[in-house]
């Protein structure tokens, strides 16, 4: 590994769930050496503010209903749909592998298909939050348009605007293709979400290059809980506000940048009280068990998959996830071998392998989910 668990964790400060799949065996990838500084970063700006108080704002937005519903459009065919998304096939490319050579690494592919805004209404309309939320962070206003979570992950679209040029959030096709969009180091805020207090999601940021200008940047975020929630979770969005851009302590010392910390704000903003989407399971005993819901999938990889209790916290295992449909079609979710990738977002933690699905899952249409070799057959 380029960057061990171990080595992340002391960087982080905190333990961290084991990244994706795309993420999966870091020397690897090309997220490895491109993303992951950014990444890192971030994170440890987000670390330094658990030492500050949180209030509690609960935002809402009176906006007609007939401009809300074409809004919950927007974030089904942004999470799910293919207009503004392009899929690309397998990439085959060398990175500098940071000691004077390169390394050849393959990005696999990925398929977008078209959403089905009905079916899609029936099966998360009852559950996406009725109002946008708006909120001035210092020259930044952000809109959360659309969130819904279940017990495994969480969908938000948000924009993100300044006047000027957006300078707290960077993103293009490239990230796209790889870790994702990430705050910058002229970014006086970190965004996340958070779940009763405990939970804090990890994600992946698609951003829509179509839709984007210098000034808005239209973000799709593919959330996973490191620990799956309980019914009564509540879900928030947690903003913390630093005294500067981030990049002023950079140069600081140390009891100087421990003060510049000090004065970090956080918000907090209730997301949804809409509840969480439903999430089925295929219990087989000691020979399998996972659940899943129209948006994510949550397996455990210690129970009837032959692999070790090592290797069952281990992403790398995953060699291949299938939904077949009862119609004889299927959405291959990732295959290591033939090197694809058709999740939002996938990560590795304690509990199973987790995967947030690009596309619109009905589960009323699975005839069986394949892990690897092993049939969980939906009856």
């Amino acid at each position: 590994m380029g960057i061990s668990e171990k080595k992340m964790r002391e960087i982080l400060g905190k333990d961290i769930a084991v990244s994706d799949v795309v993420n999966e065996r870091l020397k690897d990838t090309y997220m490895q050496l491109e993303e992951r500084r950014a990444v890192s970063e971030n994170r440890r700006f987000y670390r330094r503010n658990f030492r500050t108080a949180a209030a509690i704002l609960l935002v809402c937005l009176a906006i007609p209903g007939v401009v809300y519903a074409s809004v919950k459009s927007g974030f089904f065919e942004g999470m799910f749909g293919n207009e503004t998304k392009t899929s690309t096939e397998v990439i085959h490319t060398e990175i500098d592998d940071g000691k004077g050579g390169t390394v050849a690494v393959d990005i696999p592919s990925k398929e977008y298909v078209p959403v089905d805004q009905a079916k899609a209404t029936e099966l998360l309309g009852k559950w996406v939050m009725d109002k946008p939320i708006i909120t001035q962070i210092g020259e930044h206003t952000l809109t959360v348009e659309s969130f819904a979570y279940d017990r495994q992950g969480a969908l938000m679209y948000f924009t993100l605007k300044r006047e000027g040029g957006v300078t707290a959030l960077a993103g293009n096709e490239h990230t796209n293709l790889t870790k994702g969009a990430y705050f910058t180091e002229e970014a006086d805020f970190y965004l996340s979400v958070e779940a009763s207090g405990e939970i804090t999601g990890c994600d992946n940021i698609y951003l829509d290059t179509e839709k984007s200008t210098d000034d808005c940047m239209y973000c799709y975020s593919y959330i996973l809980w490191p620990e799956a929630l309980t019914k009564d979770a509540s879900v928030n969005l947690v903003i913390n506000k630093y005294p500067g851009s981030a990049k002023e302590t950079k140069t600081m010392p140390d009891e100087e940048e421990q003060t510049w910390w000090a004065k970090t704000t956080t918000e907090q903003i209730r997301l949804s009280g809409k509840g969480q989407i439903p999430n089925q399971c295929i219990d087989l005993g000691e020979n399998g068990y996972l659940e899943y819901s129209p948006i994510s999938i949550c397996v455990d990889m210690s129970k009837g998959l032959g692999l070790s209790a090592e290797e069952a916290a281990d992403p790398y295992y995953m060699k291949h996830l299938e939904i077949k449909y009862k119609d004889g079609s299927s959405y291959i979710i990732s295959d290591k071998e033939k090197n694809i990738n058709n999740s939002g977002y996938t990560l590795g933690t304690d509990e199973g392998y987790k995967a947030a699905f690009n596309r619109l899952v009905d589960p009323e249409q699975i005839a069986e989910i394949i892990v690897n070799e092993v049939s969980f057959p939906v009856q």
